[in-house]
């Protein structure tokens, strides 16, 4: 017996009616209405139904009118339409243009009338079900959402306690010079953590096309120079250079490269395509930063000579694509395109046997 749920029958023979009742109220939980206006009030007033049964020929409206009707009041019921044999090419244009999930020609045997309520309660289950993943899915996708913000939130908290407390220590007389870098490390770490919190609400906005940009003008050199320290260690173990340059001759002290831009999202941009670099440079070659014009655009070439490999080429940019690294999110390479376009500029990779070079522009200051 398949499971009960309401199925609505309206026909203008209350005869046809009753027949219909005693027939099927053992296995279906049936109501009926005499014509279609009170079809129409029963849907008001008694639904939700899962399945609408309607006649073709009746007085004042006809089933196909009806069932549109119908539709309006309950989106997720589903439509049978019985008809008589010369009503055939009527019914089969209501099939063929979606308003009607079956139709049966009278007189309708029970049990060919119960196999068409299955197959109809069964449509209605999946598609009342797609929809409940679907509303549970958006749910958690909000919930989500609530919840990184409510930790970005949340973390600035200790955050800032990590920042302020070695400014406070620093003060003291009993401190040597090394002890003292390394609460300008530890501060400068803080900085950047918090810095990152705010950047994720930046990328947030971003995915959704709802980052408003604030420019200003950005000198990408001490930038870049930054980056070069945290892979000091890196590039001495691994005999890697690390060669910064301008239009390939090198940058003087004190030199400048100024875009237009945010501090922080510049930083997070090189920050990832640098690193990606140096992880897929090999052992004693180069990862080299040249900056330039070119267009009216600012130009940012970071190259190495690791090829990337053929199966994430062409999808480099895309979110969650990555290969050969074992703790690589595939997000690095995203979000830097997701910044560059913010700032009105674009990304682009070339790689081949001999390296790999990521292209950047961005607006000029």
């Amino acid at each position: 017996m398949p499971q009960c749920a309401k199925v609505l029958f309206v026909d203008d023979d209350q005869a046809v009616l009753d027949g219909v009742r005693r027939g099927l109220c053992r296995a279906y939980d049936v109501a009926t209405a005499l014509g279609p206006l009170e079809g129409l009030r029963v849907l008001s007033e008694n639904g939700p139904f899962a399945v609408v049964v309607s006649d073709l020929r009746m007085p004042g409206m006809d089933g196909v009118t009806f069932l549109r009707k119908a539709k309006e009041i309950a989106p997720e019921a589903v439509p049978i339409m019985l008809t008589g044999h010369g009503d055939l090419t009527t019914a089969m244009a209501a099939v063929n243009e979606g308003h009607i999930f079956r139709f049966l020609t009278k007189p309708c045997p029970t049990p060919n009338l119960s196999r068409a309520l299955d197959a109809a309660l069964a449509h209605y289950r999946l598609a009342a079900t797609e929809k409940e993943l679907l509303r549970v899915t958006l749910e958690n996708a909000r919930l989500k959402e609530d919840v990184e913000r409510i930790m970005r939130h949340d973390l600035k908290t200790p955050l800032s306690a990590i920042i302020s407390l070695p400014q406070v220590l620093r003060m003291a007389d009993n401190l040597d010079d090394e002890q003292r870098d390394m609460l300008a490390l530890i501060e400068e770490s803080g900085y950047l953590i918090l810095s990152m919190v705010n950047l994720s609400t930046a990328l947030y906005k971003m995915e959704r096309d709802q980052y408003a940009l604030e420019p200003t003008d950005v000198n990408l050199v001490p930038i870049i120079e930054k980056n070069f320290g945290f892979f000091a260690d890196t590039a001495q173990n691994r005999d890697l250079t690390l060669a910064l340059t301008a239009d390939g001759a090198p940058i003087p002290p004190g030199g400048g490269f100024t875009v237009r831009g945010e501090e922080l999202l510049c930083f997070s941009m090189l920050a990832n395509l640098i690193t990606n670099a140096v992880e897929a440079s090999p052992r004693g070659g180069t990862v080299s930063v040249d900056l330039g014009r070119e267009g009216g655009m600012a130009r940012i070439a970071i190259a190495n000579a690791g090829p990337v490999p053929e199966c994430v080429r062409d999808c480099f940019f895309d979110k969650y694509a990555t290969a050969g690294k074992p703790k690589g999110t595939g997000l690095g390479t995203y979000s830097a395109k997701r910044i560059a376009m913010a700032h009105g500029g674009d990304i682009a990779m070339e790689t081949d046997g001999a390296g790999t070079r990521v292209t950047v522009r961005l607006p000029v200051a």
